[in-house]
């Protein structure tokens, strides 16, 4: 039994030989999940200034190193006895908390699943009783689990993750009708309230950031998220981004549209905006465990970000390429979402490298389902969505035909296939946004083109055109000579292969006959024969 070990710690993922029964694989992946554990890629560069770092377990933050809350409700129960002496004509009224603030501690990466698995929750990792801004920098350990905090209705049922109750908020209502309600209570009033407790907290300066044109009125935080793409040379929206948008414990969240544009509930005093790179079916971490933010301005206002570089470019660019294959127009294939309420997780590395797809078969969830490995002022944006687009390729493979029969897959029908989805999919992705914004260079885009017309004589022949071939115009024959494959077929696409090739295609010779016994229109023995002619005689180079 030959087991390659050196491929599962590079760029590219080999499994194991198709002669392992099941009792065999399960020893061996407990065996590869102990060396996982063991060894690590070194960060190789340094920190952005506007990404936070969460606050790592071991440390211990008092209630002295953070700001007074003016929603805590000893705060609001303050100002409403000065408001009260004040103003006689003041209802005599009694506010008690909605909301308590909590802190979870998640001693695994199952329970911090857990936690994610509900939806309503807003988790956080860093504290919320701190006024962050882009400017303020949380140090913390990228590698390990952090604290979540998360203000929820008082009385929620909460997932069975140890928590502590850091203390009870007040929160007010989003709307009040502008005329007396039958208790009294106007926006006006909610408004006095919360200036009332900022003043005596030492946190008025929400009083000076109004506008004259606001001042005294409700607002909605909004604005609008782009990214910088070095193919296409200009700023693109940021599609389905999950903003925040928080002063203390008072939250509210919005995902973009299509044109990156976001709009949230009312709020009357600036805010603190963030992205975290997040949301129902994938995560994007920055390192093995951190989850990755982008820290926004403390403002009252819209926050329009145009991210330029940096690690946050890389986010945006492996946000993208997930959001197509999650939510998007992913050209008909099948997508690659774990079970239900289980999210995808994303890392990006610092460093040299590409991508790995490790899968949750061999971790149970303990590490991350893929990584990417970037550098941040050297790697561009569509080599990172080709990236992060073919180690997805691997993830819906591996759940559309199982586990067991992913990891007896042959090398070269894996990687094959995640080249074909890679290629398909960022060409969709850049030739359509080329005719949106009337750019040549990204209509007229063949990702990899140079590496698919030069199989085989490439490094690693495991990384071949087939299924490139059955769908492209170009026989590399033609183009190269007589050295490459003789390509006479171009009537298949990606979907129709997805869905009646790729299942009982296990090898080359496999596929050979799948392609026979589902032949197209154009199609014959002939231009199949001509096309796996050289395929069939390469070596086997892994399974």
């Amino acid at each position: 039994m030959v087991i390659f070990f050196s491929s599962i710690f590079g760029t590219k993922l080999t499994f194991i030989p198709d002669t392992l029964n099941y009792d065999q694989v399960r020893i061996l992946f407990v065996v590869i999940v102990l060396i996982l554990q063991s060894c690590s890629k070194p960060d190789e560069s340094g920190i952005e200034n506007r990404s936070l770092r969460g606050i790592d377990q071991s440390v211990s933050i008092t209630r002295s190193e953070r700001c007074a809350d003016p929603f805590e409700i000893n705060n609001i129960k303050s100002a409403l006895r000065n408001l009260q002496e004040a103003d006689l004509s003041l209802p005599d009224i009694k506010l008690e908390a909605n909301n308590v603030y909590i802190r979870f501690l998640p001693r695994n990466e199952a329970e911090l699943e857990l936690l994610k698995q509900d939806t309503t929750l807003i988790l956080f990792d860093f504290p919320l009783d701190s006024d962050i801004t882009d400017t303020s920098f949380i140090s913390g350990n990228q590698n390990r689990i952090n604290y979540q905090y998360s203000v929820v209705p008082l009385g929620k049922s909460l997932p069975g993750v140890f928590h502590e109750v850091l203390y009870e908020v007040f929160i007010p209502p989003d709307t009040v009708s502008v005329l007396r309600s039958s208790s009294g209570l106007s926006n006006t009033f909610y408004d006095r309230l919360i200036d009332e407790s900022a003043r005596i907290t030492g946190n008025s300066d929400i009083i000076n950031l109004r506008s004259t044109k606001s001042s005294g009125k409700r607002w909605k935080p909004g604005g609008r998220i782009r990214a910088w793409d070095d193919l296409l040379g200009i700023y693109i929206p940021v599609t389905h981004a999950n903003v925040h948008a928080r002063w203390f414990t008072h939250v509210a969240t919005a995902l973009t549209d299509d044109d990156g544009y976001f709009k949230m509930k009312s709020f009357s005093h600036a805010v603190n905006y963030s992205i975290k790179w997040e949301n129902s079916l994938f995560t994007i971490r920055d390192g093995i465990f951190f989850q990755a933010w982008y820290n926004g301005p403390k403002m009252k206002g819209d926050w329009k970000l145009d991210i330029a570089g940096g690690k946050s470019k890389m986010f945006a660019t492996i946000h993208r390429a997930a959001y197509k294959q999650f939510y998007g127009d992913n050209l008909g294939m099948f997508r690659p979402g774990l079970k239900p309420g289980a999210r995808t997780k994303i890392c990006y590395m610092e460093g040299n490298g590409t991508g790995r797809f490790i899968g949750d078969f061999s971790t149970g969830g303990i590490l991350p389902d893929i990584q990417v490995w970037g550098n941040s002022n050297r790697r561009l944006s569509n080599i990172i969505f080709g990236v992060v687009s073919h180690e997805l390729g691997h993830q819906a493979h591996s759940i559309y035909i199982g586990n067991i029969r992913f990891v007896q897959t042959s090398k070269l029908i894996r990687e094959s296939w995640a080249e074909a989805v890679e290629w398909a999919m960022t060409n969709d992705e850049y030739n359509k946004l080329g005719m949106k914004y009337g750019i040549h260079e990204a209509i007229s885009y063949d990702h990899l083109y140079n590496k698919h017309v030069g199989w085989p004589l490439v490094y690693d022949k495991d990384y071949s055109p087939i299924f490139i071939d059955l769908i492209d115009i170009i026989n590399q024959r033609d183009a190269k000579g007589p050295d490459h494959p003789n390509d006479l077929i171009s009537s298949y696409t990606i979907s129709y292969i997805n869905n009646n090739l790729l299942r009982n295609s296990g090898s080359i010779n496999s596929l050979f006959r799948e392609v026979e016994n589902h032949k197209v229109e154009g199609v014959d023995d002939y231009k199949i024969k001509e096309l796996f002619r050289m395929y069939l005689d390469q070596p086997a180079t892994g399974n």
